[in-house]
């Protein structure tokens, strides 16, 4: 019963409309490259300060993207379970 109630669940999830309708968070920005600091010139480490800022808000909207997929999923999760649960109290009433 246990091996039955997990697939229901991972099969629901899988199908799930809410998920699927996900946005897409794509790839992660890509790595700033940074100087060696022992040896780089100032215009260096000054190019790269500049480009920080743009970086930081990249990566921060790349998380944020990952943390609501990953809150839409559970809230997923846990409406299928619940209605599970509903559907199994459903099924051993009928029998009885």
């Amino acid at each position: 019963m246990k091996l039955l109630t997990t697939f229901a669940i991972t099969t629901a999830m899988l199908a799930s409309p809410a998920i699927a309708m996900a946005r897409d968070c794509g790839n992660p920005p890509p790595k700033l490259s940074l100087p060696n600091g022992a040896s780089a010139s100032e215009e260096e480490m000054k190019a790269t300060q500049a480009k920080f800022p743009g970086y930081a808000k990249e990566v921060s909207t790349y998380m944020k993207c990952l943390t609501d997929q990953v809150k839409a999923a559970k809230d997923e999760y846990e409406a299928v379970t619940a209605d599970w649960t509903k559907q199994q109290t459903a099924f051993k009433n009928a029998a009885k």
